[in-house]
């Protein structure tokens, strides 16, 4: 009977393993469209895999990196915060949000082959490339420019957020890839000119960084270029993109003035639950207990990964926020290191630097939104760091001959 039981489970494990590549392949296009099929075939893809590690009995290899402990640590963290929020009914929305980060060690642990990999960056690309081709037709469909394109998503920012990821990862495959794919070229211009016309200026700072961060690994000496692109950009942009990049130079622009005011406001807020915070969610609560709290209320976030987090999980989870960021930047440190000693394919030096730009851009432009609580981009987020941590095998990454 032990036998039988053992026989019937092994027959299963394959099924599961087609389940688990199809929902990763779902997850990586409906990612740009959708947010409820990507939720649906994470849900499916995750489950199957965490049976498939129970019946394989392999629970021991699932930390991983150091990363997986600190993401561990910042869950932890936000249930301290939880627990002594202001408002544990409005907090505990919050572990909706954690569960996501099921998301890098799903995929981190699943993608075990170098071209499974590559296949998901294109579909990625692809994918991003198309709904930059949807969101750009809504110009020769409206009238007005005024709000920008949002594509088949919700708001600017989540839009153009996706979409920098899927550039960033692009232009990395055009960087470091040989032989260059000119539909790769393509899928570039079109994602940066619909980013461009988003409107979502933390967006334009962050692909910015990034841009910059792959050129400078890749050479040096075409930095140079990039004022001359940024010059011609202007030139050549709709009226309403014009007007968008003038305002960064108006102190006096009145939404980066109500971002300061907010961001005071949040300082306070912290000052007073300075450990845990005051709970995620919360700010609704108490919001009326401080200055400019009319603003509070209108721009419910802070606008601010740092002042949000400051204010919901305090320093403890801040602390374990910044932890994350330094393993994986040390873990990607690492494996790059690793490349340069040896003569492997230039793509797999594209599947390390592309993740860490998207990680930059999305630091950089967390600077000025509240982008980590958005899921369609904290989603997309963790499924790029995953495929960039991914345990694929060594045979996969075969030398150059010299």
């Amino acid at each position: 009977m032990h036998k039988n039981q053992i026989l019937q489970t092994n027959r299963f494990i394959p099924v599961l393993e087609k389940i688990i590549q199809f929902s990763l392949l779902m997850f990586a296009v409906t990612s740009f469209f959708s947010i409820s099929i990507t939720q649906i075939s994470f849900t499916i893809g995750s489950l199957s895999w965490l049976l498939k590690v129970h019946l394989t009995k392999t629970w021991k290899e699932l930390r991983g990196t150091m990363v997986g402990v600190a993401i561990l640590c910042f869950c932890l963290a936000c249930i301290l915060s939880i627990t002594t929020s202001v408002d544990m009914a409005s907090s505990v929305k919050l572990l909706k949000k954690l569960i996501q980060f099921v998301i890098f060690f799903w995929v981190a642990n699943s993608v075990q082959e170098e071209k499974q990999r590559s296949l998901l960056v294109v579909l990625v690309i692809v994918s991003g490339a198309t709904v930059a081709l949807g969101g750009l037709t809504q110009l020769l469909l409206s009238d007005t420019f005024a709000e920008g394109i949002k594509g088949t998503l919700s708001k600017q920012s989540t839009y153009s957020g996706v979409l920098m990821m899927a550039g960033l990862m692009a232009l990395a495959q055009c960087l470091f890839h040989k032989p260059k794919a000119y539909w790769v070229i393509g899928s570039i211009g079109l994602i940066a000119f619909a980013i461009l016309c988003s409107l979502a200026r933390q967006t334009w700072l962050g692909f910015f960084i990034g841009t910059v961060f792959l050129v400078f690994v890749w050479n040096k000496k075409y930095l140079l270029v990039l004022p001359l692109i940024l010059l011609s950009l202007f030139l050549f942009s709709p009226d309403g993109v014009k007007k968008r990049i003038l305002s960064l130079k108006n102190i006096n622009d009145l939404s980066l003035q109500h971002r300061v005011i907010v961001w005071k406001s949040g300082w306070e807020i912290f000052k007073d639950y300075p450990l845990t915070g005051c709970g995620y969610k919360c700010v609704d609560s108490i919001h009326h207990q401080y200055p400019s709290h009319d603003l509070l209320r209108y721009y419910v976030g802070m606008h601010s990964n740092i002042l949000q987090l400051l204010v919901d999980t305090g320093i403890v989870g801040f602390g374990a926020w910044v932890f994350i960021w330094i393993a994986y930047f040390i873990e990607i440190f690492k494996r790059f290191r690793g490349l340069a000693e040896k003569t492997y394919r230039d793509r797999s030096k594209s599947l390390l630097m592309g993740p860490v730009a998207v990680v930059l851009s999305f630091l950089i432009g967390g600077f000025f939104e509240t982008n980590f609580y958005d899921s369609e981009i904290a989603m997309l987020l963790y499924f790029i760091m995953g495929l960039s941590l991914a345990k694929v095998k060594n045979g996969t990454l075969q030398k150059i001959s010299s």
